[in-house]
């Protein structure tokens, strides 16, 4: 996943945002979500837990991309349970 501005037009959605998120995807194993910097920096959510996979080259892109892993806390998960 990649954050950022879009165009939409004709019922599509167009731009980089969209170009690096396919990218993103495309990258990510089976059951893996892949983020990027920008989704980090814009998440607020409490249980999401962002591991570093560090810089990578993804197939089209001129430059290499930051990417983090999106995984459960699982501790945040059990304390929320125990409530």
């Amino acid at each position: 996943m990649h954050a950022g501005p879009v165009l939409y037009q004709h019922g599509d959605y167009f731009g980089q945002t969209v170009n690096l998120s396919a990218r993103i995807a495309d990258y990510a194993r089976p059951g893996e979500v892949l983020v990027s910097q920008a989704v980090v920096e814009a998440s607020h959510e409490d249980g999401i837990l962002f591991r570093d996979i560090g810089q990578v080259e993804l197939k089209g892109m001129s430059t290499l991309t930051h990417l983090r892993r999106a995984e459960v806390d699982e501790q945040l998960s059990v304390e929320a349970l125990g409530s």
